[in-house]
């Protein structure tokens, strides 16, 4: 705005320089959808590391490979990950066996209830939880001790006592020891019965008596899968890698539908999915011929599939394991040490926490696996490492743009840091000035990558650019309301193949 003068002298107005900073987003953000004993249904919830994993959802493998895989990408260098557990639920279309809350409803001395104690989550997990009431006074106000902890074959754990707690809320305002909103249990919380009127009465003394009627329902299909997707939609606000641990009562054939979605998912979230092999996979020629069945209905150029799986040791016992949470993580740190622009395979990319390999592949195996698009495991003097970085789109077949990962991840990368970096452009007006700030902006955030090593070219013009004019916005865009910016980038694509030439030097007799 002009400056308005009305005395002799200097004025000063600070004018704005149209830098916008772009921010680059995270790249290894993971997501894991399946199945556990414990834990909130249709929630995402955000971990830092894997103890958190275990406070909320439990170590339990019985309903799948959840607290394996989460545990596998935290010990190969992955930060943050959100968890989402499926199961079936009341209201369902599949609801025919929903899993269930275990509950307790306790009675005063009059045998009418009075409290309800109920499991904090569905499941059968909920059913070893014991309550103990003593010292109750009968009477309207009555106070009483109520004790609660799990049984865990025969072991009394995460025991908690509240004395002197009431069920009269009345009372509560003089005693804060209402009952309901007193007693704060990780496991289980307390509400009054009925609801109204009140019973203020004091439940009767009570042994040991345990929550009852918790289930964890029948085997989850696509649809529990789907509808944990329509919730991540809403309330995740990004998320990179996408995992499906293994689900303890999927087939195989359920188990590529499960794929074909996730990847569809994953493409109108700008994310990638992480694939295991089959469990029919029990030789390179196997896996080979599973690829075409594999591939349909998958969004090829979105997805990866890694083979085989990873043996982990636990309590003396190898367990097979799906390689896509470790390899989440490893994707992970190798984004933080060279950026998401190098292929997270090759010597550098070992595989940690595992004590082995499913299946041991030689050198003719792998060249027999690669072509195909399968990202190969491999035992090396210096450890267990990834020795594949191919898309399922890699085929050698298919001449994809996006065969390699990392070219997918970076071109991913680049795709959600400008559209969130570039929000600001909307409702200004579409005309050169704004194109200018434009190319600033964006020519701004792509030099830094460039200056990075993230492209190839040893000049800016070979390794990028940016347009935005009036060559790629017309009148006829203006009219519309649309303003078009064209970026490119030169991928660095993965050096798969290293070939030595060997000569022999002949003297020559100098004269």
């Amino acid at each position: 705005m002009p400056v308005q003068t009305s005395y002799p002298g200097v004025y000063v107005q600070e004018v704005p320089s149209g830098v916008r900073t772009i921010a680059g987003v995270s790249t290894s953000v993971a997501l894991f959808v399946g199945p556990t004993l414990w834990g909130p249904i249709n929630e995402p919830v955000f971990c830092l590391n894997y103890t958190e994993f275990v406070r909320t959802f439990t170590d339990d493998t019985s309903q799948g490979d959840m607290a394996r895989a989460v545990q596998l990408f935290f010990l190969n260098g992955g930060t943050q990950c959100y968890i989402i557990r499926v199961a079936v639920i009341t209201g369902a279309a599949s609801a025919t066996n929903p899993a269930i809350t275990a509950s307790l409803t306790l009675n005063d001395a009059t045998a009418a209830t009075t409290l309800s104690i109920t499991a904090k989550f569905q499941g059968t997990l909920g059913n070893s939880i014991r309550a103990v009431v003593t010292n109750s006074v009968a009477g309207p106000g009555g106070k009483f001790d109520l004790e609660l902890y799990r049984d865990i074959l025969g072991v009394k754990t995460d025991s908690q006592t509240w004395t002197g707690v009431s069920m009269d809320p009345v009372l509560s305002t003089t005693n804060t020891r209402y009952a309901p909103h007193y007693v704060v249990y990780k496991w289980a919380a307390l509400s009054p019965i009925p609801a109204s009127p009140l019973n203020t009465e004091a439940p009767a003394d009570l042994v040991a008596t345990s929550l009852a009627e918790g289930k964890n329902g029948n085997v989850i299909t696509a649809t529990e899968y789907d509808a944990a997707y329509v919730i991540v939609d809403k309330e995740v606000d990004l998320f990179n890698l996408m995992v499906l641990p293994k689900n303890a009562g999927v087939t195989a054939v359920a188990q590529s539908a499960l794929w074909s979605k996730a990847s569809v998912f994953c493409e109108g979230r700008r994310a990638f999915l992480l694939m295991d092999p089959e469990t029919t996979w029990t030789t390179p020629q196997l896996a080979v011929a599973g690829m075409p069945a594999l591939r349909i209905g998958l969004v090829k150029n979105y997805s990866a599939v890694f083979y085989p799986n990873l043996t982990l040791n636990e309590n003396g016992t190898n367990m097979q394991i799906g390689p896509s949470g470790a390899i989440a993580g490893l994707m992970a740190r190798i984004d933080a040490s060279r950026g998401v622009w190098k292929a997270p395979a090759g010597t550098e990319a070992d595989l940690r926490g595992i004590s082995g390999l499913e299946y041991r592949f030689s050198d003719g195996d792998n060249g027999f696996l690669n072509p195909r698009g399968v990202n190969t495991i491999r035992i090396f003097p210096n450890g267990i490492v990834n020795w594949g970085a191919r898309t399922m789109d890699g085929d050698d077949d298919f001449a994809s743009e996006y065969k390699y990962i990392p070219i997918r991840r970076t071109a991913l990368f680049i795709e959600e840091s400008l559209y969130r970096g570039l929000k600001w452009v909307v409702f200004e007006p579409n005309d050169e000035p704004l194109w200018a700030q434009i190319r600033l902006n964006v020519g701004a955030f792509m030099h830094n990558l460039f200056r990075q090593g993230a492209f190839q070219g040893t000049k800016k013009q070979d390794a990028y650019f940016v347009k935005c004019d009036s060559e790629t916005t017309t009148q006829n865009d203006i009219n519309l309301g649309i303003v078009n910016v064209w970026v490119g980038f030169a991928p660095l694509k993965p050096a798969e193949f290293v070939i030595l030439y060997l000569q022999q030097m002949t003297g020559q007799i100098q004269v």
